[in-house]
Formats: C-alpha cells, structure tokens, sequence
C-alpha cells in the first residue's frame, strides 16, 4: 500500500511540474501597458526610433504582451529595419496569432526575399514538439494518479510502465528545452557553404560554445556568430 502512495504523490508532482514547465523566470522589465502608451504616442508624433525603444523597454519575455510586440514590429517595419520588424512579430504571434500580424510578416518577408527554414533531423523533430512532450508527460502522470483513486486494483506493472513513460517524456522534454535548437531570425547576413543566408531569414539555431549557433536545417548547414542570431523565445 505505502508504494502505492508514494507512486501517487510522484505522479501528482510530476503532473505539476510538466503542466508548468512552460513557464519561465524573466528579467526586469518595464510596466508594459505604460511602455505601450508612450510607445503609441511617440509613433503618432512621428518619433519612430524613440517609440521603438519605449516599446522594448516594457517588453517581458516571461509575461510577453503581443499588442507590444506586433507596435514594436510594425514601428520598426516603417524604419525599414526589416529583419528585427520579423524577430517582433513572431514574437507577438506566438504570443497571440493574429492575420493582420500574419499579413505585416508576409510582407516584411516579401520585401526582404527572406526564407523560413525548417527544422531538420530528429534533433529539430523534438525541438518542434517540446511543450508537445510536456503535455503528454503531463497527462500520462494524471493518468497514473486517476488509476491510482478510481481502479487501485490496476496492476502494478501497469502503473510502474505508465510513471517511466511519464518520467520518460518528461525527461526528453527538458533535455530539449535545455539542449535543443530553438527557433530565431537572423539580423545579419550569415555565409554557408552553398552561399549567404540573408538576414531577416527564420530558423532553428542550437547555442555552441564561443559564443556561436548552428543552424538546425536540412537545407543549411552553417555556424552563425551570436550578434548575428536573435531568439524568438528566452533561453531556459
């Protein structure tokens, strides 16, 4: 009976812990709704380069606000900062898709002759489908603590196999939120064996050591310096 017990209170925090691991600490950042405001009255007096830092400055990758990013995106746009107008509205679409957002990218995209990069390998299979993995860790924990209260005669070899599928999710969950590749725009040119790619270029990109990332893509295979490559997402 105590196994039973201890599986159950394992199961309930490994249910906590995967259903909140998309959560993530954030540094200090300005009251957002303030920031917007000045941001909106800059842009309307015709200050754009003053808007677009008032828009940064109340920017919180922990609590991220779209309305923020999609003006910081737009405002950038008009100083034909092209590549970093991208980086803000993936920003505010992952945060809240929206189709004027998706037309504003469209047409960025458009005008620089940028392209969209796919995630290759196993390695990009997983990075895609992290929060993914999360979920079903998720409920496969709730699902042993639901056995566990309603059907406690479920046999044992069932349970132990339903945690370690869990424990085993979980896991690869973390290793890619930690190790994996992570999805970014390029806001310099960045040169490849088969030639540049073009800032303003969207990929996943996985950190190396001095300062570098690698592009995670079937159809690339290049090694950018850090200035070069902007997360869409915070890094764990």
């Amino acid at each position: 009976m105590r196994w039973r017990i201890a599986l159950a209170a394992a199961a309930l925090a490994a249910g906590v812990a995967a259903a909140a691991g998309g959560l993530r600490a954030g540094g200090e950042a300005g009251d957002p709704v303030a920031a917007l405001n000045e941001g909106n009255r800059l842009f309307r007096d015709g200050r754009l380069e003053e808007a677009a830092a008032a828009y940064e400055a109340g920017w919180d990758p922990a609590s991220p606000h779209p309305t923020l990013a999609y003006n910081l995106g737009t405002t950038l746009h008009h100083l034909d900062r092209l590549p970093e107008a991208i980086l803000w509205y993936r920003r505010a679409g992952d945060a809240a898709p929206d189709p004027w957002l998706e037309e504003n990218l469209w047409l960025a995209r458009r005008t620089l002759g940028s392209q969209v990069l796919p995630a290759g390998g196993v390695e990009g299979l997983i990075s895609r489908h992290r929060q993914a993995l999360r979920l079903a860790a998720a409920a496969v924990a709730w699902l042993v603590l639901g056995l566990l209260v309603a059907l406690p005669r479920t046999p044992a070899w069932v349970l132990v196999l339903l945690a370690a599928l869990a424990a085993s999710l979980y896991a690869g969950a973390g290793l890619a939120e930690r190790f994996g590749a992570r999805p970014a725009v390029l806001l310099a040119d960045c040169s490849t064996p088969a030639g540049d790619l073009p800032a303003g270029t969207e990929a996943w990109v996985r950190p190396l050591a001095g300062e570098r990332y690698r592009i995670v893509a079937r159809s690339a295979d290049a090694v950018c310096p850090a200035p070069a490559v902007a997360l869409i997402e915070p890094p764990p």
